[in-house]
């Protein structure tokens, strides 16, 4: 097995109930709960850049909307149904 560097964050009780209760519900320890939920940080900046950038442009693409949670998958489907 590889020896993984770690380290300690400080964070509030609060946040470290959060975060054990999110581990025990998902069967993960909480330092892979941390990883995930930076993952999705992550994920979530990379849309928004590109949100961002198709804005400036003037057009928006359906899966860049839908992924940024900028519209329900019903407005889109209206939208969708406009342009037919």
């Amino acid at each position: 097995m590889a020896i993984v560097e770690t380290t300690t964050i400080r964070v509030r009780r609060s946040t470290h109930e959060r975060l054990t209760k999110e581990a025990e519900l998902e069967g993960k320890s909480v330092t892979q709960i941390v990883e995930e939920a930076m993952d999705m940080l992550e994920e979530v900046r990379i849309l928004e850049s590109a949100k961002r950038a198709w804005q400036r442009m003037g057009e928006l693409p359906d899966e860049v909307v839908a992924a940024s949670g900028a519209l329900t998958d019903e407005e889109i489907a209206q939208i969708e149904s406009k342009e037919d």
